[in-house]
């Protein structure tokens, strides 16, 4: 049931929809970090971490930023994003505190709330109106690892396009540029967050993650396994662990990954070279 034609073509409708612009007011949805990206990319263990500390509460996958969107599009009769040329100030920031109301109750006294609703990546020139003072998180993790990895894991009704290869690569290709346009547009708002660095070098990425969130260093956080709270997502075993050296897996698959190899090559996500390990 996935149309990937459909949602290039969204993604582009969006791209025009929100052009590059300075928003009027800088701090509305400060204390707010978003953290977007692919599924599987590392996203789970890097709100875990931010967790950890004292002043932040980790929000999980909320959904909140496209149910509020969805409720605009319903009251306008027009689906988003082709009413947002006629959006006033006044109007994203009332939906911006539409949103902080939301996360008012869980954020409490605490000075950063952390939403991991990845798809938002979509919405992300939405929230720049919305909450301009928001903190951005692009997680990234190797494309294979990450792609493989949504491939072979059961989501159930969600992400439809990840158990065809062809329908997972443009998914993530589109994903790659919005990333691109969105920073292309908005220089310094979005951190880029890579799984691997964390991996080679906890304290010094830990550190900036932490800085690229307004929160200062504090050593709880290379301690995230120790963190109580319910984690709702396909990493909740892995984010209960030390961090692990070497975490691929897509290696030893060998040749048999070629496919998968072939469909991210189509979109320039990965090179042509074969891995010949067996």
């Amino acid at each position: 049931t996935w149309d990937a034609a459909a949602v290039s073509a969204l993604v582009d409708d969006i791209f025009v929809a929100f052009p590059r612009s300075e928003a009027t007011d800088s701090n509305r949805g400060n204390g707010v970090a978003f953290l977007v990206g692919m599924p599987r990319s590392g996203s789970t263990l890097a709100e875990q971490i931010i967790a950890a500390h004292p002043s932040a509460r980790a929000g999980g996958e909320t959904g909140f930023i496209a149910q509020i969107l969805q409720a605009e599009s319903s009251r306008r009769r027009v689906r988003f994003p082709y009413w947002a040329a006629k959006a006033t100030d006044a109007d994203w920031a009332r939906l911006g505190h539409a949103y902080l109301a939301r996360i008012e109750d869980p954020k409490r006294d605490t000075a950063l709330f952390t939403d991991k609703t990845l798809t938002n990546w979509q919405t992300l020139g939405a929230i720049r109106h919305m909450l301009p003072g928001a903190r951005i998180v692009h997680c990234l993790r190797d494309p294979i690892e990450t792609a493989w990895s949504c491939y072979k894991h059961n989501f159930s009704a969600d992400q439809l396009y990840s158990y065809d290869f062809a329908e997972l690569a443009a998914f993530f290709a589109d994903s790659r540029r919005a990333m691109a346009a969105w920073t292309e547009r908005h220089p310094g708002w979005i951190h880029r967050h890579r799984h691997e660095d964390l991996l080679a070098s906890p304290e010094s990425i830990t550190r900036a993650l932490l800085d690229a969130c307004g929160l200062p260093f504090d050593p709880a956080c290379l301690r995230f396994h120790e963190v109580e709270g319910e984690v709702r997502t396909a990493s909740a075993a892995q984010v209960r662990a030390p961090l692990s050296a070497d975490t691929s897996i897509a290696v030893r698959y060998g040749l048999l990954l070629d496919p998968l190899r072939d469909a991210l090559a189509e979109h320039g996500i990965v090179g042509r070279e074969r891995d010949a390990s067996v």
